[in-house]
Protein backbone atom coordinates (compact mmCIF):
# COMPACT_ATOMS: atom_id res chain seq x y z
CA UNK A 1 0.00 0.00 0.00
CA UNK A 2 1.37 3.36 -0.70
CA UNK A 3 1.92 6.30 2.04
CA UNK A 4 -0.80 9.01 2.77
CA UNK A 5 -0.23 12.07 0.71
CA UNK A 6 0.81 15.37 2.12
CA UNK A 7 3.46 18.09 1.60
CA UNK A 8 6.78 18.19 0.48
CA UNK A 9 9.88 18.20 2.47
CA UNK A 10 10.23 21.62 1.89
CA UNK A 11 6.62 22.80 2.54
CA UNK A 12 6.82 20.23 6.11
CA UNK A 13 9.71 22.90 7.16
CA UNK A 14 6.93 25.15 6.80
CA UNK A 15 4.34 23.68 8.11
CA UNK A 16 5.85 22.79 11.66
CA UNK A 17 6.26 25.92 13.29
CA UNK A 18 2.33 26.75 11.93
CA UNK A 19 1.15 23.58 13.66
CA UNK A 20 2.55 24.71 16.65
CA UNK A 21 1.74 28.18 17.06
CA UNK A 22 -2.10 27.51 15.92
CA UNK A 23 -2.80 24.17 14.53
CA UNK A 24 -6.51 24.63 13.60
CA UNK A 25 -5.97 26.20 10.17
CA UNK A 26 -3.73 24.18 8.72
CA UNK A 27 -5.72 21.11 9.72
CA UNK A 28 -9.01 22.10 8.02
CA UNK A 29 -6.72 23.35 5.13
CA UNK A 30 -4.89 20.22 4.63
CA UNK A 31 -7.55 18.54 5.38
CA UNK A 32 -9.46 19.78 2.86
CA UNK A 33 -6.60 19.38 0.38
CA UNK A 34 -5.60 16.02 0.88
CA UNK A 35 -8.75 14.67 2.35
CA UNK A 36 -9.07 12.16 5.50
CA UNK A 37 -5.83 10.82 5.93
CA UNK A 38 -2.78 12.97 5.17
CA UNK A 39 0.52 13.10 6.53
CA UNK A 40 3.36 15.61 7.69
CA UNK A 41 6.96 15.48 9.35
CA UNK A 42 7.61 15.85 13.08
CA UNK A 43 10.78 15.59 15.30
CA UNK A 44 10.64 12.15 17.17
CA UNK A 45 13.91 10.34 19.35
CA UNK A 46 16.29 9.89 16.14
CA UNK A 47 15.30 12.63 13.81
CA UNK A 48 12.33 13.07 11.90
CA UNK A 49 9.29 10.77 11.68
CA UNK A 50 6.32 10.68 9.44
CA UNK A 51 3.06 12.04 11.19
CA UNK A 52 -0.12 10.81 9.78
CA UNK A 53 -3.39 12.52 10.46
CA UNK A 54 -6.63 10.45 10.56
CA UNK A 55 -9.48 12.44 10.51
CA UNK A 56 -13.00 12.20 10.69
CA UNK A 57 -14.84 9.60 13.33
CA UNK A 58 -14.47 6.53 11.80
CA UNK A 59 -10.34 7.03 12.03
CA UNK A 60 -11.04 8.32 15.52
CA UNK A 61 -12.13 4.68 16.29
CA UNK A 62 -9.87 3.36 14.02
CA UNK A 63 -7.04 5.05 16.70
CA UNK A 64 -8.89 5.25 19.88
CA UNK A 65 -11.07 2.05 19.85
CA UNK A 66 -10.22 -0.97 22.56
CA UNK A 67 -10.35 -3.46 19.45
CA UNK A 68 -7.01 -1.29 18.30
CA UNK A 69 -5.58 -0.68 21.09
CA UNK A 70 -2.62 -2.68 20.67
CA UNK A 71 -1.83 -0.97 17.63
CA UNK A 72 -0.80 2.27 19.11
CA UNK A 73 1.00 3.80 21.91
CA UNK A 74 1.12 6.86 24.22
CA UNK A 75 3.95 6.89 25.05
CA UNK A 76 5.59 6.59 21.79
CA UNK A 77 3.19 9.65 20.93
CA UNK A 78 4.28 11.25 23.65
CA UNK A 79 7.62 10.54 24.55
CA UNK A 80 9.53 13.03 22.55
CA UNK A 81 7.40 16.05 24.25
CA UNK A 82 6.30 14.39 27.67
CA UNK A 83 9.12 12.19 29.07
CA UNK A 84 12.17 14.85 29.53
CA UNK A 85 10.07 17.09 31.61
CA UNK A 86 7.54 14.76 33.07
CA UNK A 87 9.57 11.69 33.08
CA UNK A 88 8.33 8.49 32.10
CA UNK A 89 6.69 6.48 34.62
CA UNK A 90 3.77 8.90 34.31
CA UNK A 91 0.15 7.11 33.76
CA UNK A 92 0.10 9.37 30.82
CA UNK A 93 3.05 7.45 28.98
CA UNK A 94 2.37 3.78 30.84
CA UNK A 95 1.39 1.23 28.32
CA UNK A 96 0.16 -2.02 27.84
CA UNK A 97 2.01 -3.18 25.00
CA UNK A 98 5.02 -5.86 26.02
CA UNK A 99 6.93 -4.33 23.14
CA UNK A 100 7.80 -1.72 25.45
CA UNK A 101 7.96 -3.78 28.54
CA UNK A 102 5.74 -2.24 30.58
CA UNK A 103 2.75 -5.48 30.26
CA UNK A 104 0.08 -4.20 32.72
CA UNK A 105 1.85 -0.72 33.99
CA UNK A 106 -1.20 1.41 32.71
CA UNK A 107 -3.80 -1.03 33.95
CA UNK A 108 -1.96 -1.28 37.41
CA UNK A 109 -1.59 2.36 38.04
CA UNK A 110 -5.13 3.06 36.36
CA UNK A 111 -6.56 0.91 39.43
CA UNK A 112 -4.64 2.47 41.62
CA UNK A 113 -5.72 6.36 41.10
CA UNK A 114 -9.64 4.98 40.01
CA UNK A 115 -10.94 5.39 43.47
CA UNK A 116 -9.69 9.12 43.66
CA UNK A 117 -11.83 10.01 41.33
CA UNK A 118 -14.60 8.35 42.33
CA UNK A 119 -18.47 9.15 42.91
CA UNK A 120 -17.94 8.50 46.68
CA UNK A 121 -15.24 11.49 47.29
CA UNK A 122 -17.68 14.36 45.91
CA UNK A 123 -18.41 14.81 49.65
CA UNK A 124 -14.97 15.94 50.18
CA UNK A 125 -14.18 17.07 47.00
CA UNK A 126 -17.12 19.82 46.05
CA UNK A 127 -17.39 21.76 49.46
CA UNK A 128 -13.22 22.15 48.75
CA UNK A 129 -13.72 23.20 45.29
CA UNK A 130 -16.70 25.62 46.22
CA UNK A 131 -14.70 27.33 48.87
CA UNK A 132 -11.88 28.00 46.03
CA UNK A 133 -14.28 29.16 43.63
CA UNK A 134 -15.67 31.64 46.20
CA UNK A 135 -12.51 32.55 47.47
CA UNK A 136 -11.67 33.84 43.81
CA UNK A 137 -15.20 35.08 42.75
CA UNK A 138 -16.24 36.89 45.53
CA UNK A 139 -14.12 39.49 46.19
CA UNK A 140 -14.00 40.41 42.23
CA UNK A 141 -14.97 44.15 42.44
CA UNK A 142 -18.33 45.27 41.26
CA UNK A 143 -19.12 47.84 38.17
CA UNK A 144 -15.51 47.78 36.90
CA UNK A 145 -14.87 45.29 33.87
CA UNK A 146 -12.55 42.46 34.92
CA UNK A 147 -10.28 39.73 33.31
CA UNK A 148 -12.45 36.51 33.91
CA UNK A 149 -10.37 34.60 31.62
CA UNK A 150 -7.48 34.94 34.65
CA UNK A 151 -9.72 34.42 37.06
CA UNK A 152 -10.53 31.14 35.56
CA UNK A 153 -7.06 30.32 35.18
CA UNK A 154 -5.95 31.19 39.79
CA UNK A 155 -9.85 28.97 40.28
CA UNK A 156 -8.64 26.05 38.10
CA UNK A 157 -4.67 26.23 39.12
CA UNK A 158 -5.67 26.24 43.27
CA UNK A 159 -8.40 23.45 42.61
CA UNK A 160 -6.07 20.96 41.30
CA UNK A 161 -2.85 22.01 42.87
CA UNK A 162 -4.62 21.52 46.29
CA UNK A 163 -6.63 18.86 45.82
CA UNK A 164 -3.88 16.65 44.42
CA UNK A 165 -0.81 17.90 46.52
CA UNK A 166 -1.94 20.30 49.28
CA UNK A 167 -0.25 23.53 48.10
CA UNK A 168 -0.40 26.33 50.23
CA UNK A 169 -2.22 29.29 49.08
CA UNK A 170 0.34 31.77 49.13
CA UNK A 171 3.18 29.89 47.01
CA UNK A 172 0.29 29.37 44.40
CA UNK A 173 1.30 32.50 42.38
CA UNK A 174 4.52 31.28 42.05
CA UNK A 175 3.81 27.55 41.72
CA UNK A 176 1.22 28.79 38.25
CA UNK A 177 3.73 30.63 36.57
CA UNK A 178 6.51 27.52 37.45
CA UNK A 179 3.75 25.27 35.13
CA UNK A 180 2.94 28.00 32.46
CA UNK A 181 6.84 27.66 31.80
CA UNK A 182 6.87 24.21 31.48
CA UNK A 183 3.97 23.99 29.68
CA UNK A 184 5.56 26.80 26.78
CA UNK A 185 8.78 24.35 26.60
CA UNK A 186 6.73 20.84 26.56
CA UNK A 187 5.73 21.06 22.57
CA UNK A 188 9.61 22.70 22.00
CA UNK A 189 11.17 21.35 18.93
CA UNK A 190 14.79 22.23 20.28
CA UNK A 191 15.87 20.39 23.22
CA UNK A 192 18.53 22.05 24.17
CA UNK A 193 19.61 23.97 27.61
CA UNK A 194 20.70 27.08 25.95
CA UNK A 195 19.94 30.10 28.06
CA UNK A 196 17.16 31.78 26.18
CA UNK A 197 14.94 28.67 24.69
CA UNK A 198 11.57 27.78 26.25
CA UNK A 199 12.49 24.16 26.80
CA UNK A 200 16.01 25.44 29.01
CA UNK A 201 12.97 28.00 30.76
CA UNK A 202 10.88 24.65 31.03
CA UNK A 203 13.49 22.65 32.81
CA UNK A 204 14.15 25.18 35.13
CA UNK A 205 10.90 25.73 35.94
CA UNK A 206 10.49 21.85 36.34
CA UNK A 207 13.10 21.53 38.85
CA UNK A 208 11.64 24.26 41.13
CA UNK A 209 8.28 23.05 40.81
CA UNK A 210 9.57 19.68 41.47
CA UNK A 211 11.89 20.72 44.37
CA UNK A 212 8.10 22.13 46.26
CA UNK A 213 6.54 18.76 45.71
CA UNK A 214 9.49 17.00 47.49
CA UNK A 215 9.18 19.31 50.44
CA UNK A 216 5.34 18.70 50.59
CA UNK A 217 6.32 15.09 50.14
CA UNK A 218 8.46 15.18 53.32
CA UNK A 219 5.76 16.66 55.32
CA UNK A 220 3.45 14.43 54.62
CA UNK A 221 5.71 11.58 55.33
CA UNK A 222 6.88 12.83 58.64
CA UNK A 223 3.40 13.16 59.77
CA UNK A 224 2.90 17.11 60.40
CA UNK A 225 0.13 17.10 58.01
CA UNK A 226 -2.35 14.79 56.37
CA UNK A 227 -1.92 14.24 52.31
CA UNK A 228 -5.09 15.27 50.17
CA UNK A 229 -7.25 12.22 49.36
CA UNK A 230 -5.54 12.13 45.47
CA UNK A 231 -1.88 11.64 47.02
CA UNK A 232 -2.80 9.75 49.98
CA UNK A 233 -3.48 6.85 47.48
CA UNK A 234 -0.31 7.23 45.49
CA UNK A 235 1.87 7.73 48.96
CA UNK A 236 0.25 4.17 50.65
CA UNK A 237 0.40 2.17 47.32
CA UNK A 238 2.41 -0.46 46.77
CA UNK A 239 4.19 -2.52 44.08
CA UNK A 240 3.57 -6.00 43.40
CA UNK A 241 6.97 -6.28 45.40
CA UNK A 242 5.66 -4.39 48.09
CA UNK A 243 7.77 -1.38 47.01
CA UNK A 244 6.53 1.82 47.84
CA UNK A 245 6.29 4.19 44.58
CA UNK A 246 9.69 6.52 44.75
CA UNK A 247 9.28 10.43 45.40
CA UNK A 248 10.77 11.09 41.53
CA UNK A 249 7.59 8.83 40.56
CA UNK A 250 5.17 10.92 42.52
CA UNK A 251 6.86 14.38 41.62
CA UNK A 252 6.25 13.15 37.96
CA UNK A 253 3.05 11.80 38.32
CA UNK A 254 1.72 15.24 39.90
CA UNK A 255 3.53 17.46 37.29
CA UNK A 256 1.12 15.06 34.77
CA UNK A 257 -1.85 15.73 36.77
CA UNK A 258 -1.12 19.40 36.62
CA UNK A 259 -1.50 19.22 32.85
CA UNK A 260 -4.36 17.32 32.61
CA UNK A 261 -6.36 19.17 35.45
CA UNK A 262 -5.47 22.67 35.06
CA UNK A 263 -4.72 23.56 31.36
CA UNK A 264 -7.52 21.19 29.78
CA UNK A 265 -10.39 23.31 32.48
CA UNK A 266 -9.03 26.69 32.76
CA UNK A 267 -9.07 26.19 28.19
CA UNK A 268 -12.64 24.78 28.25
CA UNK A 269 -14.16 27.65 30.74
CA UNK A 270 -12.81 30.61 28.95
CA UNK A 271 -14.22 28.66 25.99
CA UNK A 272 -17.63 28.35 27.97
CA UNK A 273 -17.68 32.68 28.57
CA UNK A 274 -17.27 33.53 25.23
CA UNK A 275 -20.02 31.12 24.46
CA UNK A 276 -22.31 33.24 27.06
CA UNK A 277 -21.11 36.55 25.25
CA UNK A 278 -21.42 35.82 22.02
CA UNK A 279 -24.68 33.56 22.06
CA UNK A 280 -27.18 35.62 23.43
CA UNK A 281 -30.19 32.59 23.88
CA UNK A 282 -27.33 30.92 25.89
CA UNK A 283 -27.36 32.99 28.87
CA UNK A 284 -31.17 33.34 29.65
CA UNK A 285 -31.44 29.21 29.46
CA UNK A 286 -28.67 28.56 31.62
CA UNK A 287 -30.14 31.53 34.35
CA UNK A 288 -33.92 30.13 34.09
CA UNK A 289 -32.34 26.36 34.78
CA UNK A 290 -30.32 27.76 38.24
CA UNK A 291 -32.68 29.90 39.43
CA UNK A 292 -33.98 27.27 41.92
CA UNK A 293 -30.50 27.09 43.09
CA UNK A 294 -29.75 29.86 46.26
CA UNK A 295 -26.24 30.82 47.36
CA UNK A 296 -26.15 28.25 50.14
CA UNK A 297 -26.60 25.13 47.82
CA UNK A 298 -23.67 26.45 46.01
CA UNK A 299 -21.36 27.21 48.56
CA UNK A 300 -21.86 23.91 49.43
CA UNK A 301 -21.12 22.58 46.20
CA UNK A 302 -24.49 20.73 45.73
CA UNK A 303 -25.78 21.47 42.38
CA UNK A 304 -28.58 18.73 40.89
CA UNK A 305 -27.32 17.57 37.45
CA UNK A 306 -28.15 20.24 35.44
CA UNK A 307 -28.89 19.15 31.61
CA UNK A 308 -28.96 22.69 29.84
CA UNK A 309 -25.58 23.34 31.30
CA UNK A 310 -24.21 19.93 30.38
CA UNK A 311 -25.29 20.98 27.22
CA UNK A 312 -23.70 24.18 27.00
CA UNK A 313 -20.59 22.62 28.03
CA UNK A 314 -20.44 19.43 25.57
CA UNK A 315 -21.25 22.40 22.72
CA UNK A 316 -18.50 24.02 24.16
CA UNK A 317 -15.79 20.84 24.01
CA UNK A 318 -17.08 20.31 20.22
CA UNK A 319 -16.41 23.46 19.18
CA UNK A 320 -13.43 24.62 20.86
CA UNK A 321 -11.76 21.19 22.82
CA UNK A 322 -8.68 22.28 24.43
CA UNK A 323 -6.31 20.17 22.29
CA UNK A 324 -7.22 20.62 18.94
CA UNK A 325 -5.05 17.27 18.27
CA UNK A 326 -3.56 14.42 20.19
CA UNK A 327 -0.70 11.82 19.18
CA UNK A 328 0.11 8.07 19.31
CA UNK A 329 2.60 6.30 17.69
CA UNK A 330 1.96 3.12 15.99
CA UNK A 331 4.19 -0.09 17.31
CA UNK A 332 3.70 -2.46 14.03
CA UNK A 333 3.24 -1.70 10.38
CA UNK A 334 -0.68 -1.09 9.80
CA UNK A 335 -2.90 -0.42 6.73
CA UNK A 336 -5.28 1.69 7.26
CA UNK A 337 -7.96 3.49 4.77
CA UNK A 338 -5.55 2.04 1.81
CA UNK A 339 -2.54 3.88 3.09
CA UNK A 340 0.92 2.21 4.86
CA UNK A 341 1.61 3.75 8.24
CA UNK A 342 5.10 2.16 8.95
CA UNK A 343 5.82 1.25 12.86
CA UNK A 344 7.69 4.29 14.93
CA UNK A 345 4.88 7.20 12.66
CA UNK A 346 3.36 9.02 14.60
CA UNK A 347 -0.39 8.93 14.31
CA UNK A 348 -2.87 11.95 15.21
CA UNK A 349 -6.73 12.18 15.61
CA UNK A 350 -8.33 15.92 16.00
CA UNK A 351 -10.93 16.97 18.24
CA UNK A 352 -11.39 19.78 16.60
CA UNK A 353 -11.93 18.98 12.98
CA UNK A 354 -14.30 16.16 14.44
CA UNK A 355 -16.25 18.83 16.45
CA UNK A 356 -16.66 20.70 12.84
CA UNK A 357 -17.12 17.63 10.66
CA UNK A 358 -20.13 18.53 8.92
CA UNK A 359 -20.89 14.80 8.48
CA UNK A 360 -21.63 14.54 12.05
CA UNK A 361 -22.77 17.68 12.79
CA UNK A 362 -24.78 19.87 10.60
CA UNK A 363 -23.89 23.72 10.54
CA UNK A 364 -21.00 22.71 12.23
CA UNK A 365 -19.44 26.43 13.21
CA UNK A 366 -23.04 27.19 14.26
CA UNK A 367 -23.26 26.94 18.41
CA UNK A 368 -26.20 24.99 19.23
CA UNK A 369 -26.71 23.54 22.68
CA UNK A 370 -29.43 21.53 22.42
CA UNK A 371 -27.53 19.07 19.70
CA UNK A 372 -26.61 17.58 23.50
CA UNK A 373 -29.41 18.44 25.29
CA UNK A 374 -30.27 15.02 27.17
CA UNK A 375 -28.22 13.52 24.98
CA UNK A 376 -25.22 11.00 24.17
CA UNK A 377 -23.24 12.22 21.74
CA UNK A 378 -22.47 9.92 18.59
CA UNK A 379 -19.85 7.42 19.60
CA UNK A 380 -16.36 8.92 18.90
CA UNK A 381 -17.30 12.13 17.98
CA UNK A 382 -16.75 14.35 21.06
CA UNK A 383 -13.20 13.80 21.91
CA UNK A 384 -12.11 17.27 24.07
CA UNK A 385 -11.44 14.59 27.08
CA UNK A 386 -10.21 11.66 25.05
CA UNK A 387 -12.21 8.50 23.94
CA UNK A 388 -12.08 4.40 23.24
CA UNK A 389 -10.52 2.58 25.90
CA UNK A 390 -7.79 5.86 27.06
CA UNK A 391 -10.29 8.38 28.14
CA UNK A 392 -8.97 11.25 30.70
CA UNK A 393 -9.41 9.81 34.02
CA UNK A 394 -10.49 13.08 35.40
CA UNK A 395 -13.17 14.33 33.01
CA UNK A 396 -16.12 13.72 35.41
CA UNK A 397 -13.77 15.45 37.97
CA UNK A 398 -13.53 18.25 35.09
CA UNK A 399 -17.02 18.35 34.88
CA UNK A 400 -17.86 18.98 38.08
CA UNK A 401 -15.23 21.65 38.89
CA UNK A 402 -16.69 23.47 35.37
CA UNK A 403 -20.78 23.30 36.47
CA UNK A 404 -19.65 24.51 39.79
CA UNK A 405 -17.88 27.41 38.40
CA UNK A 406 -20.31 28.22 35.94
CA UNK A 407 -23.00 28.06 38.48
CA UNK A 408 -21.45 29.83 41.23
CA UNK A 409 -20.76 33.11 38.98
CA UNK A 410 -24.33 33.39 37.49
CA UNK A 411 -26.11 32.64 41.00
CA UNK A 412 -24.04 35.26 42.47
CA UNK A 413 -23.35 37.90 39.76
CA UNK A 414 -25.47 39.48 36.94
CA UNK A 415 -22.33 39.33 33.89
CA UNK A 416 -22.05 41.96 31.07
CA UNK A 417 -19.27 40.90 28.70
CA UNK A 418 -17.25 43.09 27.27
CA UNK A 419 -17.92 44.21 23.49
CA UNK A 420 -15.82 43.65 20.41
CA UNK A 421 -13.22 41.76 22.44
CA UNK A 422 -10.01 40.01 21.08
CA UNK A 423 -10.25 36.83 19.66
CA UNK A 424 -6.36 36.15 19.60
CA UNK A 425 -5.57 32.99 21.26
CA UNK A 426 -1.62 31.09 21.69
CA UNK A 427 -1.64 27.36 22.49
CA UNK A 428 0.35 26.64 26.06
CA UNK A 429 -0.58 23.87 25.01
CA UNK A 430 -4.22 24.10 24.71
CA UNK A 431 -6.07 27.28 23.63
CA UNK A 432 -5.96 30.11 25.83
CA UNK A 433 -7.08 33.89 25.13
CA UNK A 434 -3.70 36.31 24.13
CA UNK A 435 -5.44 38.89 26.08
CA UNK A 436 -7.74 37.28 28.40
CA UNK A 437 -11.53 38.23 28.46
CA UNK A 438 -13.37 41.07 30.17
CA UNK A 439 -16.82 41.25 31.74
CA UNK A 440 -18.46 43.71 34.30
CA UNK A 441 -20.28 41.94 37.25
CA UNK A 442 -22.91 43.27 39.50
CA UNK A 443 -24.77 41.84 41.91
CA UNK A 444 -27.40 39.41 41.60
CA UNK A 445 -30.15 40.77 43.36
CA UNK A 446 -32.76 37.93 42.68
CA UNK A 447 -30.38 35.57 44.71
CA UNK A 448 -31.81 34.19 47.76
Amino acid sequence: MPLAPGPTEFQNLLLAPKILSDPRGPIMELTGRYGRIWRSRTVAKGGLRDMVWLLGAEHNERVLGPAYKDDFSWFEGYSFSMEPLFGRDILFLSDDQTQLGREGAHRRRHRLLIPAFGTKLDGLYLPAMAAIIARYLDPLPLDVPVDLAATVKQVTFHVVATLLFGAEVEALPQLLHLFEQIGLGLFSLVHLAIPGLPFYRASRARKKLAGYIKDRLTIYRSGQAEPPTFLAQLLHAEGEDGERLSDETLVSEMLAFLFAGYDTTASMLTSVLVALAEQPEVLPLLREELSSLDISQVQRGQIPDPPYLDAVLAETERLFPPLTFALRGAVRDLEISGYTIRKGDRVTYSPYFTGRDPELFPEPTRFDAMRFYQKKPRPYSLLGFGGGHRPCIGKRFALLEMRLFVATLLVRFDVKFAPQQSNAVFFNPTMQRTNGYWGTLSLNRTAS
